[in-house]
């Protein structure tokens, strides 16, 4: 089904109009039928006092019997009636042009000024009745009515035009809503215009903000901002693609490039076995990358559990200077261990992130240098970082070193090198964690730090 949003708007509208339509239609119609009823019952109560006043002027009962079109006459039209009768029931004065049966109404007393309130409404007519003094100084009851079909005929001729008003004004309000809806939308079709011609070779492109709508531009600037993201990953995407392919291409050349020299021609079984130890380091270094981005492919997606505990810092410090601690003797570099304390964390993680940074910095690091492992804290953080005294990492560097892949230095080839997937993997762990990982490098040394949230 199509749920168009400016059908639906232009409906919604419409049933608004109507709303309000029918509201001041009913507002209008009850204050039309109180108007008339007010106006009856005034009319009614004045008919009352001026018999009153008629019959107790007049010569004689007879002389009014004479002449009954002056009470016509003064009631006005055939829907009024009056009934004049002695205190016994005998009639005086009848005017009943429907010839209709009125019920029994109890009369007012002569002292009595009629109210709104004493008037009765029986079978479509409303009634009131009264006593009066006649030309003798006898007793009369004066009856006064109006059949209220002429109201209600009024009423429901008003009732149908009030419908009819509220239906054609709601679908002039659909119509008219659609109309300017189509139009005010028209930006939305440019912008899908536009969107269409952006493919993976056109990701530069932007959506024009100059000429849109105040309500579309923070839509249309996180649009473009997701534009910029996507560009900037399909950057990172298509990097990736060549560095993974160079990274397997240099094991899979020396691998060949070994064995075709193997089977040129025979070997001695030394050779062979130096020749099968070699394919054996390459076959490792492909493993290693290939469990590398098998964790960073687990991690990114949230699959690698956290096994949180809490860590003796203090403790894992000393285990890694004592691991590296041959490396670092060979690279002339000693290892120093400030860490204290306790943190909650993955401990296999920790100390796979504190591993990388430590093969990393010892890598780096000046001779006769020392690669300390520090601690700070603040309002939010835990700060675990690796401090080396070494080449500074230029600026344009600093913001790519945890990407994958990625080499400050060109050569890509030094010996106990990660692969490339090193520091990639210090941030995805960070990113396991919900922690950060920053780096600071001047000509006072480089500083990785760990940041885990205060528990």
């Amino acid at each position: 089904m199509n749920r168009s949003i400016a059908w639906r708007l232009a409906l919604a509208i419409a049933l608004t109009c109507a709303l309000v339509l029918s509201v001041i239609g009913v507002f209008l119609y009850r204050s039309l039928a109180s108007e008339l009823s007010f106006r009856d019952d005034m009319a009614l109560l004045g008919r009352l006092e001026r018999m009153r006043a008629l019959l107790h002027d007049s010569d004689s009962l007879e002389a009014l019997q004479e002449r009954p079109r002056l009470y016509q006459n003064m009631l006005g039209n055939r829907d009024s009636l009056l009934l004049v009768t002695h205190s016994d029931g005998r009639p005086v004065i009848t005017i009943n042009p429907h010839q209709q049966a009125l019920p029994p109404v109890q009369p007012l007393s002569q002292d009595r000024m009629p109210q709104r309130s004493d008037i009765q409404t029986v079978d479509n007519l409303v009634l009131l009745s009264g006593v009066a003094d006649g030309p003798a100084d006898e007793r009369l009851n004066v009856t006064v009515g109006m059949h209220l079909q002429e109201r209600e005929q009024m009423l429901a001729s008003y009732r149908l035009r009030l419908y009819m008003a509220v239906g054609l004004g709601a679908l002039l309000a659909f119509g008219l809503g659609l109309l300017l809806l189509r139009r005010g939308l028209k930006p939305l079709r440019e912008l899908a215009q536009a969107m269409r011609g952006i493919n993976p070779r056109s990701l530069d492109q932007r959506m024009p903000v100059d000429h849109v709508p105040t309500e579309l531009k923070e839509p249309v600037l996180a649009l473009n901002a997701m534009l910029a993201r996507l560009e900037d990953n399909f950057a990172r995407l298509s990097q990736f693609s060549a560095d993974l392919a160079h990274e397997i291409r240099t094991p899979l050349h020396n691998l060949l490039g070994s064995n075709s020299l193997a089977l040129n021609q025979t070997r001695s079984p030394a050779e062979y076995q130096d020749v099968l130890a070699s394919n054996i380091e390459e076959y490792e270094r492909l493993n290693r990358m290939a469990e590398n981005l098998m964790f960073l492919a687990r991690a990114e997606h949230g699959q690698r559990p956290l096994h949180l505990q809490n860590v003796d810092l203090r403790e894992v410090g000393d285990e890694l200077c004592d691991y590296f601690d041959a490396l670092a003797e060979d690279r002339g570099v000693r290892l120093g261990n400030s860490l204290s304390g306790t943190l909650t964390a993955d401990l296999h993680l920790l100390q796979r992130a504190l591993s990388n940074l430590l093969a990393n910095a010892v890598r780096h690091a000046e001779p006769d240098s020392v690669i300390r492992l520090v601690q700070r804290e603040d309002a939010e953080y835990c700060w675990i970082g690796v401090h080396n005294i070494g080449p500074a990492i230029e600026p344009q560097h600093v913001g790519k070193v945890f990407d994958r892949f990625y080499r400050v230095d060109p050569s890509r080839s030094q010996p106990g090198d990660s692969g490339g997937l090193g520091l990639a993997i210090v941030g995805s762990i960070m990113q396991l964690h919900g922690g950060e990982v920053r780096v600071q490098s001047d000509d006072s040394g480089t500083l990785f730090e760990l940041g885990f949230h205060h528990k």
